[in-house]
């Protein structure tokens, strides 16, 4: 059983383990490719930050109160 270091994190990983124990950066076969994060971040930004700037423009608008408009009658003089 070999130890040899991880290729991400560094850490000595057995040679016998399918994944790194600590960061789980598999060891035998492809790595996962970083393109699906990178996606979900951009897909995020995209939706979130619109939302994050929307609700602090309607926290930071003061609410005020309308003025009513009474309705005016005529009173004749006759």
């Amino acid at each position: 059983m070999a130890l040899e270091p991880c290729k991400v994190c560094g850490s000595l990983t057995s040679t016998e383990e399918e994944i790194c124990i600590i960061c789980g950066y598999p060891a035998k076969g492809r790595p996962k490719s970083r393109w699906l994060k990178w996606m979900a971040l951009i897909l995020a930004m995209l939706i979130g930050l619109p939302l994050v700037i929307g609700l602090i423009q309607t926290m930071r608008t003061p609410t005020q109160p309308q003025p009513l408009e009474l309705p005016t009658t005529k009173t004749s003089d006759a």
